[in-house]
């Protein structure tokens, strides 16, 4: 297996990444490897046996995804101001993967029912404005992104939010 910088801390100064290594072939892995990462994060949170309270649902949400999203900035950054045929694949091949992967959290419902129990006790929480602000839009983006939704419902959902992944990555390639 060759290196692959996303994996290791980045040495470089102010915490850049180090694009002198980064290769496309370094992505397929990486996005792969931090949506894993983020899944197990996300089923920790939505398994815990403790109470939902802003520390163990709200923030522990706000710290997942580290990896994925790190690689994803570096992509498609790279991907919008130096693409290239194998960036282009990357991103035609990702697109609906990394769609999927949102929705996967957003319909989570166990995840949720931590999110709208706080949402419902947030009155009585002792919190600061920006926490209680913090609370009220995760629970609104949940529903949104249609956690509210039954069942037959948020498959369409799904897929439809892959779909217009797709068409989103092809319209920009070609424009």
């Amino acid at each position: 297996m060759t290196e692959n910088p996303f994996f290791d801390r980045w040495a470089t100064p102010f915490g850049m990444p180090p694009f002198d290594r980064i290769r496309p072939e370094h992505f397929p892995p990486a996005f792969d490897r931090g949506m894993q990462e983020e899944i197990t994060e996300i089923a920790a949170i939505a398994g815990a046996t403790a109470a939902p309270s802003l520390a163990n649902t709200i923030e522990a949400l706000e710290r997942s995804g580290r990896l994925l999203e790190r690689v994803s900035r570096v992509f498609f950054n790279l991907n919008a101001s130096n693409t290239n045929d194998a960036f282009e694949g990357i991103a035609r091949d990702y697109a609906p993967r990394l769609a999927q992967h949102r929705v996967r959290i957003a319909l989570h419902p166990d995840l949720f029912a931590r999110i709208a129990d706080l949402h419902e006790r947030r009155a009585g929480l002792g919190l600061d404005l920006d926490q209680l602000r913090l609370i009220e839009r995760y629970y609104l983006r949940f529903v949104r992104n249609g956690a509210l939704l039954n069942p037959e419902q948020k498959e369409r959902m799904a897929a439809i939010s892959e779909r217009l992944a797709s068409l989103h990555t092809l319209f920009g390639q070609n424009v």
